[in-house]
């Protein structure tokens, strides 16, 4: 299935299962989609990719990063090679407390208008945390998401997510796309 904007509604939360062929391909079309379309503010949790990796990722993709901020969880403080105002460098991502504060400040600072949370992905958080603390800590994500009236898109590898978590979250979001 390929990606259609039409089932990305404002306000909306989804989880998106994507296999691994499609998911760099997916996930810089979906940040496209609301950063240079919509025009939304956007804060972007990785625990996938360094800062300066997704940065070379959206130039390369011609992503307008004006309005993105990133909460990475992989760099460590001591590596942080420069000071940047648009990060956080939370530097585990077995902090799901640092990563959640980090989120909720992140959401709070951002300009008015259209703001949206995109989560890269639940399938490296596995690694790092077991099942039951990820779920409780998506959920309590998605929650704060609802509450702050934000869009957001939390990412899934489709071999790495198990039937249990998936059915739990799914009754969490507005919407589970999958894309193969």
């Amino acid at each position: 299935m390929a990606i259609k904007f039409s089932d990305f509604k404002k306000g909306e939360i989804i989880l998106l299962i994507i296999s691994v062929q499609k998911y760099l391909e997916t996930s810089m079309k979906i940040l496209k989609h609301y950063c240079n379309n919509e025009k939304s503010s956007c804060v972007y949790v990785s625990v996938n990719h360094t800062y300066n990796t997704l940065m070379n990722l959206m130039k390369k993709n011609k992503i307008n990063t004006d309005k993105l901020f990133v909460i990475d969880a992989i760099t460590p403080h001591s590596a942080q090679t420069k000071d940047v105002s648009n990060a956080i460098f939370t530097g585990n991502p077995r902090g799901l407390t640092d990563i959640s504060i980090s989120a909720s400040s992140a959401i709070k600072n951002l300009p008015n208008g259209e703001r949206m949370l995109f989560f890269d992905s639940l399938s490296t958080l596995l690694i790092y945390n077991d099942s039951g603390s990820v779920t409780k800590f998506v959920h309590f994500l998605i929650n704060r998401m609802k509450e702050w009236n934000i869009s957001g898109v939390i990412i899934s590898l489709e071999d790495e997510i198990d039937k249990k978590l998936s059915s739990q979250l799914s009754q969490f979001v507005d919407k589970v796309i999958e894309i193969k």
